[in-house]
């Protein structure tokens, strides 16, 4: 298990799952803020937040449908709440 400082607290980095229509991903949160998406053994890619206004952008640097990593993104940022 993983930890983070973060405004003086420890936050607990665990891997999760999520479900994005019939599809379950396995969430690995890193220390550097970057988010590794699994699907089962398979990696899918790494993607993480980007400040964008007042909003949050999600991007990676993989080749993966930009629509597909915003909503992954959103997935987790719902997960964090």
């Amino acid at each position: 298990m993983e930890t983070e400082l973060v405004n003086y607290c420890y936050v607990i980095m665990e891997t999760f799952e999520i479900q994005l229509l019939a599809d379950r991903f396995q969430i690995e949160p890193l220390e550097n803020g970057l988010y590794r998406i699994m699907e089962g053994e398979h990696k899918v890619g790494v993607i993480f937040p980007e400040p964008d206004g007042d909003q949050v952008k999600w991007a990676t640097q993989d080749e993966l449908d930009e629509g597909f990593v915003q909503q992954i993104g959103e997935l987790i940022t719902e997960h964090n709440m």
